[in-house]
């Protein structure tokens, strides 16, 4: 039996838009946390807004730019033309994004943090989430598959 014709595969191009939509959707459930968050944050909104924004910047520095890059450097150097349409992470970090979703789910849920410091946190994260979409996005409008260059699909 053929194990491959069961594969999801996609031309890899796709992975990169992939990857942007699910960065994209967590940046947008992260950031309404954070809204509802600092929407009872006892402090100025101004304040959190000033706060969330340096911690994104350092975050995002610290963390998912190099995480960023290297998901764009996993994909691009696939050997296969058609991988997996979950190949777009490594399982590690599928294990990292769900232990990550289990430690904010139980934050969130047993009020671990202050709102107005729940609420930077989650601004930082969801802002770092949205530009790391913005660079997946933009490396896949910019990959060329030499060999799928033939195909006219938007993913070809």
């Amino acid at each position: 039996m053929n194990r491959e014709r069961f594969k999801p595969s996609v031309p890899r191009r796709c992975l990169f838009f992939m990857a942007a939509f699910v960065w994209a959707f967590a940046s947008w459930r992260v950031l309404m946390a954070a809204l509802a968050s600092l929407l009872q944050a006892p402090v100025s909104l101004w304040v959190d807004l000033i706060l969330g924004i340096a911690g994104f910047a350092v975050f995002f520095r610290m963390v998912f730019l190099r995480v960023s890059r290297r998901h764009i450097r996993r994909i691009t150097a696939l050997s296969s033309n058609r991988p997996c349409a979950f190949a777009f992470f490594g399982w590690k970090s599928y294990l990292l994004i769900a232990a990550m979703v289990f430690s904010g789910i139980m934050v969130s849920r047993l009020h671990l943090l202050p709102a107005f410091a729940e609420g930077i946190f989650y601004m930082a994260l969801g802002l770092s989430l949205l530009l790391s979409s913005g660079m997946l996005a933009s490396a896949g409008f910019r990959y060329r598959d030499e060999k799928a260059a033939a195909g006219n699909g938007f993913c070809s």
